[in-house]
């Protein structure tokens, strides 16, 4: 049994289990707060529940890699069944492109910047539930997919809501010949955007490392199919972006008027996504950056994800 307190001017505070009355009422909470899947997914559909799935599954999004995500949610202790059922959503998804794609058109609200191959669509899998068996870790890995499991607990005191958001990392057996999902590396971006390309963006990535361990923020990053991003928790800080086979840009999570107010000699702003929150920043001398100008930007991302602002 999990106890929280919430320790603040002196005094401990028992926090009490606010469980969801529903899965309805836990989608609804999920697509109001999507930052708590991550931060680089934006939901593009919800299946209206009529008693029948019919074949789709309860939430449809994308993420900044131009995934497509199966959303399954449970809303009590998920079993090893979540797993043959959220596979199935994913044949679905890829054996039928073209309802996804009609989906993807009809919708009012779509992230810029994401371009999705219809022809060869990529699948990512995203269970979330108070808890999951252990078994259904030992078994994400072997379907083929990447998969994500993500523990959502809600606690409360007085008016106050507190989230506990758990990622759950599938367990892997030391002997499997099973597929797994695609690692993202160095020598990965070097056959997609060539040495000199991925030298500029790896020595971006480490000058951003360098700086956040300076600053004694706890950021690691990690690398994905197209940017590499610096995370606080589960969501992302701030990210190295491919732009193109060799270009590349920087994203911020920020305000939209701060975005918008910033003026520098190095590095342009370009725009700003309001799907994620993020401004996308491009530099003028790739070649050899200097992120001094851009400290103020970092210092606020920071804040603005951690909840410091």
């Amino acid at each position: 049994m999990i106890n929280l307190y919430w320790k603040t001017h002196g005094q401990t505070r028992s926090l009490v289990e606010k469980p969801f009355a529903s899965e309805t009422e836990l989608e609804k909470y999920i697509l109001d707060n999507q930052e708590i899947l991550g931060g680089d997914i934006f939901v593009i559909h919800r299946q209206i529940r009529t008693g029948s799935k019919q074949g789709i599954p309860d939430l449809l999004g994308v993420d900044q890699d131009s995934r497509v995500c199966i959303i399954e949610i449970k809303n009590e202790e998920a079993r090893e069944d979540i797993l043959p059922q959220a596979l199935g959503y994913a044949v679905w998804a890829e054996t039928n492109p073209d309802s996804i794609k009609a989906i993807w058109l009809e919708s009012k609200h779509k992230p810029e910047g994401i371009e999705i191959d219809w022809d060869n669509i990529d699948i990512r899998i995203i269970l979330v539930a108070p808890s999951f068996k252990p078994a259904v870790s030992r078994m994400a890995v072997k379907i083929g997919y990447t998969v994500d499991l993500i523990q959502i607990r809600r606690y409360c005191f007085e008016q106050d809501e507190f989230l506990m958001v758990d990622m759950i990392q599938p367990e892997i057996s030391r002997v499997t010949t099973t597929k797994t999902a695609e690692e993202y590396s160095w020598d990965f971006y070097v056959s997609e955007h060539g040495k000199e390309a991925t030298a500029q963006f790896r020595n971006m990535v480490e000058i951003i490392d360098k700086m956040s361990k300076e600053q004694g923020w706890n950021l690691p990053y990690n690398l994905n199919k197209y940017y590499a991003g610096f995370k606080l928790g589960n969501r992302v800080v701030f990210s190295v972006h491919w732009s193109g086979t060799y270009a590349w840009h920087l994203k911020f999570k920020l305000p939209e008027d701060i975005a918008r107010n910033f003026k520098g000699q190095e590095w342009e702003f370009q725009r700003y996504d309001s799907s994620f929150d993020e401004a996308l920043i491009r530099p003028l001398k790739p070649e050899s950056p200097n992120i001094s100008e851009l400290m103020p930007l970092f210092i606020e991302a920071y804040h603005y994800v951690s909840g410091r602002r």
